[in-house]
């Protein structure tokens, strides 16, 4: 076999491409080259290059498969870097902005040139992100005065680019923010949003028979760091991944099938035929040995059709499913709603989740549908907040053709019709219109839509599902929510406690390091000491997207203070000027470190002074306790 498919163990076993950071100093250099052998004035005001809302909205459609798959990442990505004035950029293969998400900058000039419709490529901005990613193919972060025109000094932008198959150069992922709030470990975050894009157009747009699913350390498969090659029925490789391609040694610059065909054999040690047999049987990952003699680990997977893959890769957590005694895991409150939805759950009444932002709201109404006679019809969630006001009432009862200027041709179902026999979850419905409110209420009443523009109504039955983090008596009483309509939504209401406010903090903890494929990650005691600290503003979506982060930083090695983000250890700086709930909230108790001691103490009462069940209510571990303990004469 060539030797460019034999690569040493010790390369293989990288789970991504390394941050090499001469590798980027080098490439903005080229790039300023490039800029002068052009002419490009570095002092010259930047004309911003925005092409017209027909061309923008052509290449939209031309990239909606991109925009559809990059989506989840970029509002991942974007609750990552809450809080940073940072702005999440996807652009298409030219440096065209497609979408944005985020506060962004705050200079105006400058946040008028990060819309949509304005291009970054090189031509135009000169050095900078997500020009320079483009033209060498690489992961750059450009800051300040690295820019080459001095109108973009005051920037710190970071830009991955994104490959479909076979190195197929067709966007940019770019995070941009204020030079004076710079965030160290942006250009990891955005790498591995990147990746993920690009793992979701593998497997929507690469076809093949047998998919392989390989990496030298058997953890990292079904994550974002595995290999995955698709063979056609002979044994012919027909798409690879970019993290396949690294493992094997392949150029990430080119299209590697297009000048020979690879077969099955040429890689592995294995004949095709004896693979099929053994890795389509198999439910377990196997060995499985390269030609040079290295082992992997890997698993086999049969494809249903192009592009679709029996065992695909992991969705994002935030779309796993769960089940209510998953969620279970120990808070007495979360105990206490869940025992209360099994008592009405199938019995017609519905049900209002309360709770802060990022408590839960959305995976435990998941959770109450899987649980129910429903769990094999659809689940439809609209987040009222998300929604601009013009569009929700075309989203949530249709339209029909015509209905209004710019309606799709054949109108649209709604998601009320969508959700017809299966669960309607209606998400931060405080913030639903006054005059939405009395259509909803009429369709709640009647059992029947009426989508835009028609006269006839269709009949619809499901089960409603409604969430806010607001008080909507409040509400009620300002004028601001119709009271017919609370108490048709408000059959049971359920409270949901805040992180701060959980016992359960170190089993979460687990619970998430298993959704993220990684149970055998550990957290260093100050780490937990941090978490048990900490105000958590996000809930249970920040807790999950800190480990997110920290894992992959981490590498796979144990979490320390380094792997967290500034912007959660400037919350935490916060928090320790400014008093917050602890766990255990006591009257009377300002300081944080009183109030932890004092937590200690009431749970030490609480459980009879066993260690093992008190460091589990407080999150910590048993020899962060007894140091605690120490401190306080309480050992």
């Amino acid at each position: 076999m060539p030797n460019k498919y034999s690569p040493s163990a010790s390369q293989i076993a990288q789970p991504g491409v390394r941050d090499d950071q001469r590798a980027i100093a080098e490439a903005i250099a080229r790039s300023w080259r490039r800029c002068m052998v052009k002419g490009v004035d570095e002092q010259a005001p930047v004309a911003d290059q925005i092409i017209t809302a027909q061309e923008l909205a052509q290449r939209l459609e031309k990239n909606r498969l991109l925009l559809t798959h990059a989506e989840p990442e970029m509002t991942t990505l974007s609750e990552q870097i809450a809080h940073t004035r940072s702005l999440v950029i996807l652009t298409d293969n030219e440096g065209v902005i497609l979408r944005t998400m985020g506060e962004g900058v705050d200079e105006n000039e400058i946040r008028a040139s990060l819309l949509p419709g304005a291009s970054w490529s090189e031509e135009h901005r000169g050095t900078n992100a997500i020009g320079t990613a483009l033209v060498e193919r690489l992961p750059i972060s450009v800051q300040g005065a690295e820019h080459f025109m001095a109108y973009h000094h005051s920037l710190s932008c970071s830009a991955v680019p994104i490959f479909a198959a076979n190195n197929h150069l067709v966007a940019t992922l770019d995070v941009s923010n204020d030079l004076n709030a710079p965030q160290q470990h942006t250009l990891a975050l955005v790498k591995m949003a990147a990746q993920m894009v690009e793992n979701r157009l593998f497997h929507a747009t690469a076809e093949g028979e047998i998919g392989v699913h390989f990496h030298v350390r058997p953890e990292f498969i079904g994550t974002l760091w595995e290999g995955v090659a698709l063979f056609d029925a002979q044994g012919r490789l027909q798409a690879i991944n970019r993290s396949g391609q690294f493992q094997f040694g392949l150029p990430l610059d080119q299209d590697v099938l297009s000048a020979r065909q690879v077969q099955f054999e040429d890689i592995f040690d294995e004949p095709w035929l004896a693979f099929k047999q053994r890795g389509l049987a198999a439910e377990v990952l196997f060995p499985l040995r390269l030609r040079n003699g290295a082992r992997l680990f890997a698993r086999a997977s049969s494809m249903q059709a192009p592009g679709l893959a029996r065992k695909p890769v992991r969705p994002a957590p935030r779309e796993s499913a769960a089940s209510l005694e998953l969620l279970d895991s120990g808070d007495p409150q979360l105990k206490s709603a869940i025992s209360q939805v099994k008592q009405v759950l199938n019995r017609d009444i519905p049900l209002l989740i309360l709770g802060e932002t990022g408590a839960g709201k959305e995976l435990f109404s998941r959770a109450i549908h899987d649980a129910s006679l429903r769990r094999d019809k659809p689940f439809i969630a609209v987040n009222c907040a998300a929604l601009p006001e013009g569009l929700i009432e075309a989203e949530l009862f249709g339209y029909e053709e015509g209905a209004y200027t710019g309606a799709r041709r054949k109108g649209n179902i709604g998601k009320i019709q969508q959700a017809d026999g299966g669960t309607l979850f209606l998400d931060e419905i405080g913030d639903m219109p006054l005059s939405l409110q009395a259509r909803l209420l009429r369709v709640l009443q009647e059992r029947s839509v009426t989508p835009l523009g028609s006269s006839r109504s269709i009949p619809v039955n499901f089960m409603l599902l409604s969430a806010t983090n607001q008080k909507l008596k409040d509400k009620v009483a300002a004028g601001e929510f119709r009271s017919d309509l609370y108490y048709r939504i408000n059959g049971l209401a359920v409270q949901l406690p805040a992180l701060r406010q959980r016992q359960d903090m170190a089993r979460l903890i687990q619970m998430i390091l298993q959704i993220e494929q990684a149970p055998q990650a550990a957290l260093s005691e100050e780490v937990m000491a941090v978490f048990a600290a900490h105000p958590w503003p996000g809930n249970v979506r920040q807790l999950h997207n800190v480990l997110r982060t920290a894992i992959a930083l981490a590498d796979g090695g144990v979490i320390e203070r380094q792997h967290l983000t500034h912007d959660f250890l400037d919350e935490l700086a916060s928090a320790e000027t400014e008093p917050q709930v602890l766990p255990v909230s006591l009257p009377g108790v300002s300081s944080l470190k009183v109030q932890s001691e004092a937590a200690i103490r009431q749970a030490m009462l609480q459980h009879g002074g066993n260690i093992s069940a008190v460091a589990r209510q407080l999150g910590m571990s048993r020899n962060t306790l007894y140091r605690r303990l120490q401190a306080l004469n309480l050992s």
